[in-house]
């Protein structure tokens, strides 16, 4: 089986370095055609199924995705953002001055790492990867698509190639980038990883994983 991870397109908050989260942020103009450079990049491979989180800039991703597929998208919760609590909309910087000891575990040891008021790095890699494990088992062949954030996109990655949780800063994944693997249970071998080619037309400034 081959699964096909996309990050969804920029949000004005990845721009500016901000901590998204559960917050239901709509992509902006660079984000559309992003989506919309991955669903032309894809346009001629046969889905089995799209699925997205339910969050806003997901969904309109993998719409714009599935859209020359005529397929419908599957939301699943457990495929959405981790919940930063109260460090969603707040710039890196802020939170690094206001919450300086555990953002320096996030960045240093995220294994642990435990947002206040929002969830445990534990916990939202338990979700997720239990969310991606229940695709995996009902699909057994064909190509499987996936959008999500880029969190849950590090602990998919890390957890298909045999990483720990405290490695998952080690995962690079630009928003609009593709990753491909292919699947044998719930192991997968890396054919393309943070693939932004399809991108180098729109002749954007930059970008990085945050």
């Amino acid at each position: 089986m081959e699964l096909i991870l996309i990050r969804h397109g920029e949000t004005d908050w990845n721009k500016d370095h901000v901590f998204r989260g559960k917050k239901d942020m709509r992509l902006n103009a660079t984000g559309i055609l992003q989506a919309d450079a991955v669903g032309d990049a894809l346009s001629e491979r046969v889905f089995e199924a799209v699925y997205s989180s339910p969050l806003k800039r997901a969904m309109v991703t993998a719409t714009r995705v599935a859209k020359p597929h005529e397929m419908e998208v599957r939301p699943v919760p457990d495929l959405s953002d981790i919940n930063f609590g109260l460090w969603e909309g707040l710039t890196q910087k802020e939170v690094e001055e206001r919450w300086p000891e555990p953002y320096r575990k996030w960045v240093e040891r995220p294994a642990w790492a435990r947002f206040p008021h929002g969830e445990t790095v534990r916990k939202a890699w338990k979700r997720v990867n239990s969310g991606l494990r229940e695709i995996l088992f009902l699909h057994g062949t064909g190509t499987i698509v996936i959008v999500s954030h880029r969190v849950p996109i590090k602990m998919m990655t890390a957890y298909l190639t045999g990483m720990k949780r405290g490695q998952i800063h080690q995962v690079k994944h630009d928003p609009g980038a593709i990753s491909i693997f292919e699947v044998d249970g719930v192991s997968g071998k890396p054919m393309v990883l943070n693939d932004r080619r399809h991108l180098e037309k729109l002749n954007l400034p930059p970008q990085d994983d945050f």
